[in-house]
């Protein structure tokens, strides 16, 4: 594997943002008082979590003693009284980085050591873990702190959009195979609920007049491989997205006129029959 992917962030054409948690905050709503050099940084260096994280997948270690490899530094960092706020930045540029150069047939293993690392406190206890980031209460690790956040500037980079540091066709499939497999833990995990992606996704390959490029076509098939129940229950139960102007999870160009704000079954069927199409 190479070094890190993450440069500076791009911003792919999604729509008008409005989240409803801090958790997959935009770029454009980050807290301006936030700090995240880590992105940076990453450019140009493998940081000690990065290299542990490689050696645990090619070791074929534990997905436990992984876990608790990766999050020492910042385990560190917090016995010690300190900010931990850069360290979980550099925690998740790592993890996603790594999905991104794993061919998403492999990522079994590093969807363990995430499990893993969410039944971890990072304090004696849960109530000991319990601190303010972006200002809202979370615990560190139950919550995955910052992981939406990174997965959001990492969805920024889709191929296509226009920058030297864009993904390739490959690693931006692999990636939202990662965010797919992670959805499909979230009934029980909701701190995995990537769901949104798999709108932004699914819209840009299937909704848009000029039709998606083969990268988006190939990325969407695999929320189907990789989170298909999960899809089509959110259908089912209607699932809806409430942005600051009900216009995250819209229709793409060529449903405009559909008043859509997140999963519905008209959207789950001419997803799926755009599938067969391919």
């Amino acid at each position: 594997m190479t070094s890190c992917l993450f440069g500076g962030p791009l911003r792919r054409k999604l729509g008008s943002f409005g989240y409803p948690a801090f958790l997959q905050l935009p770029y454009l709503l980050w807290p301006q008082n936030s700090r995240r050099p880590i992105a940076y940084k990453l450019a140009t260096m493998a940081s000690q979590e990065h290299k542990t994280l490689e050696a645990s997948l090619e070791e074929g270690s534990n997905a436990t003693e992984a876990a608790k490899s990766l999050t020492e530094p910042t385990k560190k960092i917090f016995s010690e009284g300190a900010d931990t706020e850069d360290s979980l930045w550099k925690v998740w540029h790592d993890v996603i980085d790594v999905a991104a150069q794993t061919s998403h047939t492999n990522q079994q293993p590093l969807i363990d050591i995430l499990l893993a690392v969410q039944q971890q406190n990072i304090g004696k206890d849960e109530a000991s873990s319990e601190r303010t980031i972006w200002g809202s209460k979370v615990k560190i690790w139950k919550d995955i702190p910052l992981l939406g956040a990174a997965a959001r500037e990492a969805f920024n980079r889709a191929p296509g959009a226009g920058d030297k540091n864009e993904l390739p066709a490959e690693q931006w499939s692999n990636l939202n195979a990662f965010l797919a497999r992670l959805t499909s833990h979230s009934p029980s995990i909701p701190a995995f609920d990537f769901s949104l992606y798999a709108i932004w996704q699914l819209r840009s390959a299937f909704e848009d007049e000029s039709g998606g490029s083969e990268a988006d076509v190939d990325a969407a098939k695999l929320w189907f491989v990789y989170a298909k129940d999960s899809i089509e229950k959110l259908s089912k139960e209607g699932k809806s997205f409430d942005g600051n102007n009900n216009k995250i999870a819209r229709g793409g160009d060529k449903y405009r006129d559909r008043e859509w704000k997140g999963f519905n079954p008209e959207r789950l069927e001419i997803w799926q029959n755009a599938l067969k199409d391919q």
